[in-house]
């Protein structure tokens, strides 16, 4: 569901870290697990033709998400419980609403337990909402992410009636609601979460502000593990390129990503060679080159690490990608003649 659908349609599903990948409407991302994570997750969604969006959240894994949000769509996003995830840059909070404008560049770090629903509507329609509901448009959020906390029962009233929207718009998935235009329980939703986030008012700058420093080195480290994926990485090397200490690079992975730098590392060298082993292994790669290909040099530890992560070995993958790679396998049979 990673594209807008032809007409109106519902699912409600549990997902394993692998099948995360349109989680989130209008954002397809490429995940990174960061741990076993053997739980399902669940997820709702109700999606229109017309572009606006229901989505219902729940995520047992850690994983590492980052992908390119629709161009003409708005995402608010309520935080039920935030478990030390992150979002964009904003650590999140409980009853805490995100708000991601069209075209933005999302980084996510989920930690296992977060709970959020959100919604995703044009962005005309949510300066329209913001303009007679909240009584003028809040410049902010429209060109960069932004959040805000909201009191406790503002929350549980909203939760409940996102709740309520998912169960009335999910039974009547067959198509009678209307496909092309934002239904009215949505616009009174929004314009609810219009004025909450008006009356919040300043505390907006203290949460973007906060751990904004450990954030952006967690940041520059992680772009540059990736863009030297296949290199030699010791922490000494990265906390030069961070100009950091290892002190303050270890409690910059674990308030950012919740593991150390050194598991980092391995989890997205594990991740990246999940990826080769599930596409080009089909072309012959063996698991040695693959693993190689991504700076793994210790093979014994990559099998186990791996087996740990995804829950089966390298090898398993790699004849999945084989059996299910068009032509292979195929043996043809030779006629004899009579």
């Amino acid at each position: 569901m990673t594209a807008w659908p032809s007409s109106h349609s519902h699912r409600d599903v549990r997902l394993s870290p692998d099948e995360l990948a349109d989680a989130a409407s209008g954002l397809p991302v490429k995940i990174d697990r960061l741990s076993p994570g053997r739980l399902l997750s669940r997820i709702r969604q109700i999606q229109s033709h017309g572009k606006w969006a229901l989505d219902l959240a729940e995520f047992n894994c850690a994983f590492r998400a980052s992908g390119g949000f629709d161009g003409s769509s708005v995402a608010i996003v309520a935080i039920e419980r935030a478990c030390d995830s992150t979002i964009c840059g904003i650590p999140l909070e409980d009853d805490m609403i995100v708000t991601i404008p069209a075209g933005t560049s999302v980084t996510a770090t989920v930690q296992p337990g977060l709970n959020y629903t959100g919604a995703v509507v044009p962005t005309s329609i949510w300066a329209e909402i913001q303009a007679f509901d909240a009584g003028a448009v809040v410049e902010q959020a429209a060109d960069r992410p932004d959040a805000a906390r909201l009191t406790t029962s503002d929350a549980k009233i909203f939760r409940s009636q996102m709740e309520a929207m998912a169960d009335c718009f999910g039974a009547a998935a067959s198509g009678s609601v209307p496909a092309e235009h934002t239904p009215v329980a949505l616009m009174e939703y929004l314009g609810g979460i219009a004025d909450a986030l008006a009356d919040a008012g300043g505390n907006n700058a203290s949460v973007e502000r906060s751990s904004s420093r450990y954030l952006r080195q967690a940041w520059a480290a992680e772009d540059f593990i990736r863009a030297h994926i296949r290199e030699d990485m010791p922490i000494i090397r990265l906390c030069k390129e961070i100009g950091v200490s290892r002190r303050q690079l270890e409690y910059a992975f674990r308030t950012t990503f919740a593991v150390s730098p050194l598991e980092f590392i391995r989890a997205l060298r594990l991740n990246e060679a999940r990826r080769l082993l599930a596409t080009r292994g089909a072309t012959g790669l063996s698991v040695t080159r693959i693993a190689m290909e991504v700076g793994i040099t210790h093979l014994g530890r990559f099998a186990a690490n791996y087996r740990l992560l995804f829950g089966e070995c390298p090898k398993e993958t790699l004849q999945r990608a084989g059996r299910s790679w068009p032509g292979r396998n195929v043996r043809r049979r030779s006629r004899t003649a009579p």
